[in-house]
Protein backbone atom coordinates (compact mmCIF):
# COMPACT_ATOMS: atom_id res chain seq x y z
CA UNK A 1 0.00 0.00 0.00
CA UNK A 2 2.81 2.53 0.10
CA UNK A 3 3.41 2.77 -3.14
CA UNK A 4 -0.31 4.03 -4.05
CA UNK A 5 -0.71 7.31 -5.34
CA UNK A 6 -3.84 9.61 -3.71
CA UNK A 7 -5.81 8.45 -6.81
CA UNK A 8 -4.97 4.61 -6.18
CA UNK A 9 -6.13 4.65 -2.61
CA UNK A 10 -9.69 6.62 -3.85
CA UNK A 11 -10.03 4.05 -6.40
CA UNK A 12 -9.56 1.20 -3.94
CA UNK A 13 -12.00 2.55 -1.22
CA UNK A 14 -14.80 2.86 -3.79
CA UNK A 15 -14.37 -0.45 -4.88
CA UNK A 16 -14.48 -1.86 -1.23
CA UNK A 17 -17.64 0.27 -0.37
CA UNK A 18 -19.23 -1.19 -3.70
CA UNK A 19 -18.17 -4.79 -2.82
CA UNK A 20 -19.85 -3.90 0.99
CA UNK A 21 -22.68 -3.11 -0.58
CA UNK A 22 -22.62 0.24 1.11
CA UNK A 23 -23.75 3.73 0.06
CA UNK A 24 -21.19 6.17 -1.06
CA UNK A 25 -21.13 9.75 -2.64
CA UNK A 26 -18.30 11.88 -4.47
CA UNK A 27 -19.18 15.54 -3.10
CA UNK A 28 -16.23 16.60 -5.76
CA UNK A 29 -12.75 15.49 -6.61
CA UNK A 30 -11.83 15.92 -3.16
CA UNK A 31 -14.42 14.71 -0.86
CA UNK A 32 -15.90 10.83 -0.12
CA UNK A 33 -18.79 10.65 2.24
CA UNK A 34 -19.82 6.85 2.69
CA UNK A 35 -22.32 4.87 4.75
CA UNK A 36 -21.05 2.08 6.66
CA UNK A 37 -21.63 -0.33 9.20
CA UNK A 38 -19.08 -0.01 12.51
CA UNK A 39 -18.72 -1.77 15.72
CA UNK A 40 -18.91 0.08 18.59
CA UNK A 41 -16.82 -1.55 21.22
CA UNK A 42 -18.45 -2.28 24.78
CA UNK A 43 -18.47 -0.16 27.70
CA UNK A 44 -18.97 -0.55 31.49
CA UNK A 45 -21.99 -3.60 31.24
CA UNK A 46 -23.26 -2.46 27.33
CA UNK A 47 -22.90 -5.37 24.82
CA UNK A 48 -20.73 -4.23 21.63
CA UNK A 49 -23.16 -2.58 19.14
CA UNK A 50 -23.40 -2.02 15.33
CA UNK A 51 -24.23 1.25 14.26
CA UNK A 52 -23.81 2.90 11.35
CA UNK A 53 -22.19 6.30 10.76
CA UNK A 54 -21.11 8.81 7.85
CA UNK A 55 -17.44 8.93 7.28
CA UNK A 56 -16.15 12.00 5.26
CA UNK A 57 -12.72 11.03 3.51
CA UNK A 58 -10.22 12.94 1.92
CA UNK A 59 -6.89 11.66 0.20
CA UNK A 60 -4.07 14.18 0.38
CA UNK A 61 -3.12 16.24 3.04
CA UNK A 62 -4.02 19.91 1.54
CA UNK A 63 -7.48 18.20 0.71
CA UNK A 64 -7.82 17.43 4.70
CA UNK A 65 -6.91 21.32 5.54
CA UNK A 66 -9.40 22.07 3.39
CA UNK A 67 -12.62 19.90 4.47
CA UNK A 68 -11.89 20.03 8.53
CA UNK A 69 -13.05 17.34 10.26
CA UNK A 70 -12.68 15.00 7.25
CA UNK A 71 -10.54 12.23 7.74
CA UNK A 72 -7.46 11.52 5.98
CA UNK A 73 -6.83 8.94 4.36
CA UNK A 74 -3.34 7.63 3.16
CA UNK A 75 -1.31 4.50 3.15
CA UNK A 76 -0.77 3.66 6.84
CA UNK A 77 -3.50 5.29 8.48
CA UNK A 78 -6.35 4.39 10.68
CA UNK A 79 -9.29 4.28 8.07
CA UNK A 80 -7.33 2.72 5.32
CA UNK A 81 -6.35 -0.07 7.59
CA UNK A 82 -9.81 -0.23 8.99
CA UNK A 83 -11.05 -1.05 5.24
CA UNK A 84 -8.34 -3.44 4.74
CA UNK A 85 -9.02 -5.57 8.01
CA UNK A 86 -12.87 -5.42 7.02
CA UNK A 87 -11.61 -6.94 3.57
CA UNK A 88 -9.85 -9.70 4.99
CA UNK A 89 -12.62 -10.39 7.40
CA UNK A 90 -14.97 -10.65 4.82
CA UNK A 91 -12.79 -13.15 2.43
CA UNK A 92 -12.93 -15.76 5.24
CA UNK A 93 -16.63 -16.55 3.74
CA UNK A 94 -17.46 -17.09 0.26
CA UNK A 95 -20.44 -17.71 -1.92
CA UNK A 96 -19.32 -19.52 -5.70
CA UNK A 97 -20.47 -21.52 -8.28
CA UNK A 98 -19.42 -23.22 -11.09
CA UNK A 99 -20.87 -22.97 -14.50
CA UNK A 100 -21.04 -26.40 -16.92
CA UNK A 101 -19.87 -25.45 -20.88
CA UNK A 102 -18.92 -28.87 -21.64
CA UNK A 103 -20.09 -30.29 -24.96
CA UNK A 104 -22.80 -32.81 -25.18
CA UNK A 105 -19.93 -34.92 -26.97
CA UNK A 106 -17.12 -34.31 -24.57
CA UNK A 107 -19.78 -35.04 -21.66
CA UNK A 108 -20.90 -38.49 -23.58
CA UNK A 109 -16.69 -39.71 -23.83
CA UNK A 110 -16.17 -38.77 -19.57
CA UNK A 111 -19.05 -40.73 -18.90
CA UNK A 112 -18.19 -43.65 -21.17
CA UNK A 113 -15.31 -44.11 -19.25
CA UNK A 114 -16.34 -43.73 -15.80
CA UNK A 115 -19.27 -46.19 -16.46
CA UNK A 116 -18.24 -48.12 -19.45
CA UNK A 117 -21.84 -49.49 -19.09
CA UNK A 118 -23.72 -47.24 -20.37
CA UNK A 119 -22.22 -46.56 -23.89
CA UNK A 120 -24.73 -49.35 -25.48
CA UNK A 121 -27.11 -46.06 -24.44
CA UNK A 122 -25.37 -43.65 -26.21
CA UNK A 123 -26.73 -41.10 -27.33
CA UNK A 124 -28.21 -40.34 -24.10
CA UNK A 125 -31.20 -38.05 -23.37
CA UNK A 126 -30.81 -34.57 -23.02
CA UNK A 127 -30.14 -33.66 -18.80
CA UNK A 128 -31.34 -31.23 -16.88
CA UNK A 129 -28.63 -29.02 -15.20
CA UNK A 130 -29.01 -28.92 -11.42
CA UNK A 131 -26.65 -27.37 -9.13
CA UNK A 132 -25.69 -29.44 -5.62
CA UNK A 133 -24.39 -27.29 -2.16
CA UNK A 134 -20.82 -28.14 -0.99
CA UNK A 135 -19.52 -26.65 1.68
CA UNK A 136 -15.11 -26.41 1.77
CA UNK A 137 -14.07 -25.29 4.64
CA UNK A 138 -10.34 -25.08 5.53
CA UNK A 139 -9.32 -25.86 8.63
CA UNK A 140 -5.40 -25.61 10.80
CA UNK A 141 -4.56 -28.32 12.87
CA UNK A 142 -1.88 -27.67 15.73
CA UNK A 143 -0.28 -30.26 17.62
CA UNK A 144 1.13 -28.63 20.32
CA UNK A 145 3.82 -30.02 22.94
CA UNK A 146 7.18 -28.29 23.19
CA UNK A 147 7.07 -28.27 19.54
CA UNK A 148 4.25 -27.36 17.00
CA UNK A 149 3.55 -28.94 13.97
CA UNK A 150 0.83 -27.66 12.12
CA UNK A 151 -1.08 -29.13 8.95
CA UNK A 152 -3.57 -27.39 6.42
CA UNK A 153 -7.00 -29.37 5.81
CA UNK A 154 -9.44 -29.33 3.44
CA UNK A 155 -12.76 -31.04 3.31
CA UNK A 156 -15.77 -30.65 0.90
CA UNK A 157 -18.77 -31.47 2.58
CA UNK A 158 -21.66 -32.63 -0.06
CA UNK A 159 -24.81 -30.95 1.42
CA UNK A 160 -27.53 -33.32 -0.21
CA UNK A 161 -25.68 -36.93 1.37
CA UNK A 162 -23.35 -35.55 3.96
CA UNK A 163 -19.92 -37.24 1.94
CA UNK A 164 -16.75 -35.77 3.20
CA UNK A 165 -14.09 -35.38 0.41
CA UNK A 166 -10.88 -35.29 1.46
CA UNK A 167 -8.34 -32.67 -0.25
CA UNK A 168 -11.23 -31.04 -1.51
CA UNK A 169 -10.24 -28.10 -3.70
CA UNK A 170 -7.56 -29.81 -5.00
CA UNK A 171 -10.39 -31.32 -7.39
CA UNK A 172 -11.17 -27.89 -8.37
CA UNK A 173 -8.25 -26.56 -9.58
CA UNK A 174 -8.58 -26.28 -13.12
CA UNK A 175 -12.53 -25.39 -12.73
CA UNK A 176 -14.03 -22.03 -13.16
CA UNK A 177 -15.36 -20.34 -10.29
CA UNK A 178 -17.64 -17.25 -9.98
CA UNK A 179 -19.26 -15.65 -7.23
CA UNK A 180 -22.52 -15.51 -6.46
CA UNK A 181 -25.23 -17.95 -6.26
CA UNK A 182 -25.82 -20.56 -9.54
CA UNK A 183 -28.41 -19.67 -12.04
CA UNK A 184 -29.72 -23.09 -12.32
CA UNK A 185 -32.12 -25.15 -9.65
CA UNK A 186 -30.10 -25.96 -6.39
CA UNK A 187 -30.83 -29.54 -5.07
CA UNK A 188 -32.48 -29.71 -1.31
CA UNK A 189 -29.63 -30.19 0.89
CA UNK A 190 -30.30 -32.74 3.47
CA UNK A 191 -27.87 -31.15 6.40
CA UNK A 192 -28.21 -28.03 7.97
CA UNK A 193 -25.10 -25.68 8.39
CA UNK A 194 -25.04 -27.16 11.99
CA UNK A 195 -25.54 -30.42 11.17
CA UNK A 196 -22.72 -29.95 8.20
CA UNK A 197 -20.04 -28.17 10.68
CA UNK A 198 -20.95 -31.38 13.14
CA UNK A 199 -20.05 -34.24 10.61
CA UNK A 200 -16.77 -31.80 9.78
CA UNK A 201 -15.84 -31.84 13.38
CA UNK A 202 -16.20 -35.26 13.92
CA UNK A 203 -14.34 -36.45 10.62
CA UNK A 204 -11.15 -34.03 12.38
CA UNK A 205 -11.54 -35.94 15.54
CA UNK A 206 -11.00 -39.37 13.15
CA UNK A 207 -8.21 -37.55 11.60
CA UNK A 208 -6.53 -36.72 14.57
CA UNK A 209 -7.08 -40.30 16.10
CA UNK A 210 -5.76 -41.88 13.08
CA UNK A 211 -2.63 -39.69 13.07
CA UNK A 212 0.91 -41.36 13.80
CA UNK A 213 0.99 -40.95 17.57
CA UNK A 214 5.42 -40.43 17.52
CA UNK A 215 4.64 -37.08 18.09
CA UNK A 216 2.92 -37.83 21.51
CA UNK A 217 5.63 -40.83 22.63
CA UNK A 218 8.42 -38.06 21.23
CA UNK A 219 7.17 -35.84 23.63
CA UNK A 220 6.17 -37.61 26.57
CA UNK A 221 10.22 -39.28 26.29
CA UNK A 222 11.53 -35.32 26.31
CA UNK A 223 9.36 -34.54 28.84
CA UNK A 224 10.64 -37.69 31.60
CA UNK A 225 14.21 -36.79 30.52
CA UNK A 226 13.91 -33.11 31.87
CA UNK A 227 11.36 -34.30 34.84
CA UNK A 228 14.06 -36.73 35.82
CA UNK A 229 17.18 -34.18 35.69
CA UNK A 230 14.73 -31.36 37.75
CA UNK A 231 14.12 -34.29 40.13
CA UNK A 232 17.76 -34.75 40.74
CA UNK A 233 18.18 -30.97 40.79
CA UNK A 234 16.29 -30.36 43.87
CA UNK A 235 16.66 -33.71 45.45
CA UNK A 236 20.39 -33.49 45.12
CA UNK A 237 20.14 -29.78 46.65
CA UNK A 238 17.56 -30.55 49.42
CA UNK A 239 15.57 -27.67 47.94
CA UNK A 240 11.76 -26.91 48.98
CA UNK A 241 9.68 -28.91 47.58
CA UNK A 242 6.83 -26.54 46.70
CA UNK A 243 8.59 -25.13 44.06
CA UNK A 244 10.13 -28.24 42.84
CA UNK A 245 6.18 -28.91 42.18
CA UNK A 246 5.31 -25.70 40.62
CA UNK A 247 8.47 -25.97 38.13
CA UNK A 248 7.44 -29.81 37.51
CA UNK A 249 3.66 -28.21 36.35
CA UNK A 250 5.31 -25.90 34.34
CA UNK A 251 7.21 -28.96 32.60
CA UNK A 252 3.91 -30.71 32.24
CA UNK A 253 2.03 -27.70 30.72
CA UNK A 254 5.35 -27.54 28.29
CA UNK A 255 5.50 -31.10 27.16
CA UNK A 256 0.95 -31.73 27.67
CA UNK A 257 0.12 -32.66 23.78
CA UNK A 258 -3.11 -30.82 22.64
CA UNK A 259 -4.66 -30.09 19.33
CA UNK A 260 -6.08 -26.81 18.07
CA UNK A 261 -8.40 -26.60 15.36
CA UNK A 262 -8.88 -23.33 13.88
CA UNK A 263 -11.37 -22.87 10.74
CA UNK A 264 -9.27 -20.73 8.54
CA UNK A 265 -11.64 -19.89 6.03
CA UNK A 266 -15.75 -21.67 4.38
CA UNK A 267 -17.34 -21.08 1.24
CA UNK A 268 -21.03 -22.25 0.34
CA UNK A 269 -20.22 -23.66 -3.66
CA UNK A 270 -22.85 -24.99 -6.30
CA UNK A 271 -21.46 -27.78 -8.42
CA UNK A 272 -22.82 -28.77 -11.77
CA UNK A 273 -24.96 -31.73 -11.38
CA UNK A 274 -26.60 -33.21 -14.80
CA UNK A 275 -29.26 -35.51 -13.84
CA UNK A 276 -30.49 -38.19 -16.85
CA UNK A 277 -33.33 -40.00 -17.14
CA UNK A 278 -32.65 -43.15 -18.41
CA UNK A 279 -35.69 -45.42 -20.37
CA UNK A 280 -36.83 -48.65 -19.35
CA UNK A 281 -35.51 -51.28 -21.22
CA UNK A 282 -36.75 -55.36 -21.32
CA UNK A 283 -33.94 -55.71 -18.29
CA UNK A 284 -34.10 -52.81 -15.91
CA UNK A 285 -36.62 -50.28 -15.14
CA UNK A 286 -36.40 -46.43 -15.41
CA UNK A 287 -33.68 -45.13 -14.02
CA UNK A 288 -32.46 -41.87 -13.15
CA UNK A 289 -28.69 -40.98 -12.99
CA UNK A 290 -26.76 -37.96 -11.31
CA UNK A 291 -23.19 -37.10 -12.49
CA UNK A 292 -21.23 -34.72 -10.96
CA UNK A 293 -18.66 -33.77 -13.92
CA UNK A 294 -16.08 -31.64 -11.94
CA UNK A 295 -15.91 -34.60 -9.24
CA UNK A 296 -15.87 -37.37 -11.91
CA UNK A 297 -18.93 -38.81 -9.85
CA UNK A 298 -21.99 -40.76 -10.91
CA UNK A 299 -24.67 -41.55 -8.48
CA UNK A 300 -27.90 -43.61 -8.86
CA UNK A 301 -26.96 -46.00 -11.59
CA UNK A 302 -28.97 -48.89 -10.10
CA UNK A 303 -31.90 -46.64 -8.84
CA UNK A 304 -35.57 -46.08 -10.23
CA UNK A 305 -36.75 -42.82 -11.36
CA UNK A 306 -39.79 -41.48 -9.42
Amino acid sequence: MAALSPEEVKAFIIETLEVSGASYRLVDEALLMAEVTVEIPPMFFAPARLEKQTLNLVFTPEDSANYPGAELVIPGSYRLNWFLDGLKERGNYTLQHFPYERTPAETEAALGVLCPELKPLFPLPTPKLQARPFLLVHYTLSYQTDELHEELVSLGLDMVNGAITPDFLHLLTEAEARPGAAGTAVETPGYSLEEAFTLLHRHLEQLVATKDRRWVDDARTRYEEELTCLYQYYQEDQRDFTVFRSHALDLYDKFRPRVLVRLVNVGLLSLPVLVYTLPATNRRSKTVLRYLPLLGKVEGTGSSAP
